[in-house]
């Protein structure tokens, strides 16, 4: 199934059970325990180097050089690559921030970006990267919560407990360090079982630097999102800048390059198929132990409601986005549905394809027959889908009354500050998360942004379609005078909601002001019992699941096979993934190699232009000094693109450097091809394939292409 050689075939973990193993992806911190594995499937580097998180080594491990990237510090994962804070990040990820930098006179997202000095460099609205500094259980801390017998109690006990925990030690750390400049959070990683207090250093001044224009950033487009061979440039340079003393400040004219503790050497001779690889990032969410009842629920309600909700958000915005001023507006939503649309897609062909439910129920049989005690906790998860089903329309309905996933910015403004006026009744330490006090600050960047990106007609078209769903689900609300609204968007006339600046709604979501007599508002509270209702059924139905699954993971951890190690899930943290450059049997007699090149770009640039298979004509446009560039020389339509290779990979490794043996960045990780989209639920040899820009293309193009001889030298030496 692979064009690797047996010897470089990578290796089950533990003790090379027949069982393919669950995961291919650890936490940062079981880089130790792995280190003979990965040795064995051609690891260099010490373990005792990769994992900066806790030790001796802290601030000097590859995992410093490593930061996430996006507003509010969440998007992608990105890598410090020089001594001056220079970042090799995703051009998707750094797509806002770009998207917010240009105009229609200055388009950085169409035409591309070349600092020509550190002084050129053009500051990034509301992008932040953090760079984990710690990582401590705090499971003990937990344990009176979580003794709480009543599902939704327990569930805020365990909330509150984890903010108070993330409150105190940014507290603690007052006296070291500016205000503002740590980040701490506790995370879950065992359901119900364990927790860890994550530390982040948050340098909140970045710079773009440099972006490849969109026609070679987002080369292929949605047609070859998720496709395999790929020939993007998906990256763009970065730079986090600090202030004159070195403490992480405010954007401001005099502040000073950041110098990392720690940065990765970028390779000038990227990879080889067969080549061992690994990769850090910080990847979002696997259901690796999902019960069987929770993939059906995926398969038959959560994923196609994804696809039609996301598929008529995309058709309206190409209704609207007909001027580049709205598509600039419209692009981070557009990009972001877009790509989630095939996603959820192509998840769903793969789960029925591999056939992962049968399997699963497959599993848990045999579990139940050594494991008569595991028959209970599977029949109540099985129930709580039912019930999740059975609610499923209302919960939707209300969902977008709330505007989420790109709905109407309106209605999401008009819940939370109705929310908010709610819960700043209540003491600090007993509210939603959101509105505690160290989070509204992050509140109100999310709320201004989605006001800012705001196009009147296109906004009235979602409130239509949502009011037009509550309608249909029944939800008791007075949706004529959000209708009525939307009618005067259309005209020209805002709602009072719409022109909210900042400060104003830092007042009102803090308690400081009344709130806004808005007819959104009023929606808002009109709803709110209903909204309640739902989300509190929700939370005590997902408390009760996750008791439910800890419960049944240590029936199986009791019952595995011996060799066989758990890990937990992925959840945004810092994670390793490694493997081998390698393609994969694609389809009946298709084999994929695992290494493209600018002939193959030049190639569907040039279908594109004699044949009407392409569907989108602005996807496969080759430049004209590439195409002239590649025409004239074959060394330079040899230039490797992108790399294929076995690693395990989810949303939130977008960015992630792909390393070699000894620990070189040789590629930055961008996308999946289709046949790995079901990673979320299982990781596959044959199948589980992750795709990266090569950075012999990158530093092509940054220096040969563009003539910034002086970014590579600074990525290089």
């Amino acid at each position: 199934m692979s064009n690797v050689a047996p010897a470089q075939q990578p290796v089950a973990t533990a003790a090379a059970s027949q069982v393919q193993p669950r995961f291919r992806s650890w936490p940062i911190t079981e880089v130790q325990a792995l280190e003979a594995d990965l040795k064995k499937m051609g690891l260099k580097v010490p373990a005792s180097e990769i994992d900066g998180t806790g030790g001796a080594n802290a601030g000097s491990c590859l995992s410093d050089g490593l930061v996430s990237v996006g507003p509010a510090g969440r998007g992608g994962t990105g890598s410090f690559v020089s001594a001056d804070g220079l970042i090799l990040t995703n051009h998707h990820v750094a797509l806002d921030a770009v998207r917010q930098a240009s105009t229609t006179d200055s388009d950085y997202l169409k035409d591309g970006f070349v600092a020509s000095s550190q002084q050129a460099e053009i500051a990034g609205p509301d992008y932040e990267v953090w760079i984990t500094r710690s990582c401590k259980d705090v499971s003990e801390k937990l344990a009176a919560a979580r003794s709480e017998k009543d599902p939704l109690k327990r569930a805020n006990l365990v909330r509150d407990r984890r903010q108070e925990i993330a409150k105190e030690a940014e507290q603690e750390s007052a006296g070291t360090a500016p205000a503002g400049a740590l980040r701490c959070e506790v995370q879950e990683m065992w359901p119900d079982r364990t927790y860890v207090l994550f530390t982040y250093e948050r340098l909140r001044d970045v710079r773009i630097v440099y972006v490849p224009p969109n026609a070679l950033g987002n080369f292929g487009g949605d047609t070859d999102n998720f496709e395999w061979p790929r020939h993007t440039a998906d990256f763009t340079l970065l730079r986090a800048y600090v202030g004159p003393d070195g403490s992480a400040a405010e954007p401001a004219p005099e502040n000073v390059p950041y110098k990392p503790s720690k940065f990765l050497r970028v390779a000038a001779d990227g990879a080889s198929p067969g080549d061992f690889v690994f990769l850090l990032g910080f990847p979002g969410s696997t259901m690796r132990y999902a019960p069987a009842s929770r993939l059906r629920y995926s398969d038959d309600v959560a994923v196609p409601g994804l696809i039609r909700d996301f598929g008529a958000k995309l058709a309206l915005i190409a209704e609207h986005a007909t001027e580049r001023a709205v598509t600039l507006k419209l692009k981070s939503a557009q990009k972001g549905l877009a790509n989630e649309y095939k996603r959820s897609v192509g998840k769903q062909v793969m789960m029925r394809k591999l056939g992962l439910i049968a399997e699963r129920a497959a599993e848990e049989e045999k579990l139940c027959t050594h494991a008569p005690s595991a028959k209970a906790p599977l029949q109540r998860l099985a129930e709580i889908y039912d019930e999740l089903r059975k609610n499923s329309v209302r919960s939707d309905a209300l969902d977008a009354l709330q505007g989420i996933y790109a709905g109407s910015t309106l209605m999401a403004v008009g819940h939370t500050l109705h929310e908010a006026r709610v819960e700043t009744k209540k003491p600090d330490s007993e509210r939603e998360s959101s509105y505690r006090e160290r989070n509204i600050p992050f509140l109100v960047k999310r709320l201004s942004k989605r006001l800012t990106d705001l196009h009147a007609p296109h906004e009235a078209a979602l409130i239509l379609r949502a009011a037009s769903i509550a309608a249909d689900a029944k939800i008791d609300a007075d949706l004529q005078a959000v209708e009525d609204a939307a009618a005067k968007l259309k005209e020209g006339s805002p709602t009072p909601i719409a022109t909210l600046k900042a400060d104003e709604l830092k007042a009102m979501l803090s308690g400081e002001a009344p709130c806004l007599d808005d007819s959104f508002v009023h929606l808002a509270a009109k709803v709110y019992p209903a909204y309640v209702a739902d989300r509190d059924l929700t939370k005590a139905l997902m408390s009760e699941r996750d008791k439910l699954l800890a419960e049944l993971l240590e029936i199986q951890k009791a019952k595995a096979p011996e060799g066989e190690t758990f890990y937990p899930d992925a959840n945004g943290c810092l994670r390793l993934s490694a493997g081998h450059v390698e393609g994969y049997v694609a389809a009946d007699a298709v084999m994929h190699q695992p290494v493209t090149t600018l002939a193959g770009l030049l190639d569907k640039h040039m279908e594109r232009a004699i044949s009407s298979v392409m569907s989108d004509e602005h996807e496969f446009v080759c430049p004209e000094r590439l195409k002239q560039m590649c025409e004239s020389s074959a060394v330079v339509r040899s230039t490797p693109v992108c790399i294929c290779y076995s690693t395990d990979t989810v949303g939130g490794n977008s960015g992630s450097p792909v390393l070699n043996a000894q620990g070189q960045v040789v590629a930055i990780n961008f996308d999946r091809q289709r046949l790995g989209l079901m990673n979320e639920f299982k990781w596959s040899i044959d199948y589980s394939r992750s795709i990266g820009t090569d950075t012999r293309y990158i530093l092509w193009l940054v220096g040969e292409y563009d003539g910034a001889a002086w970014l590579v030298k600074e990525m290089t030496q």
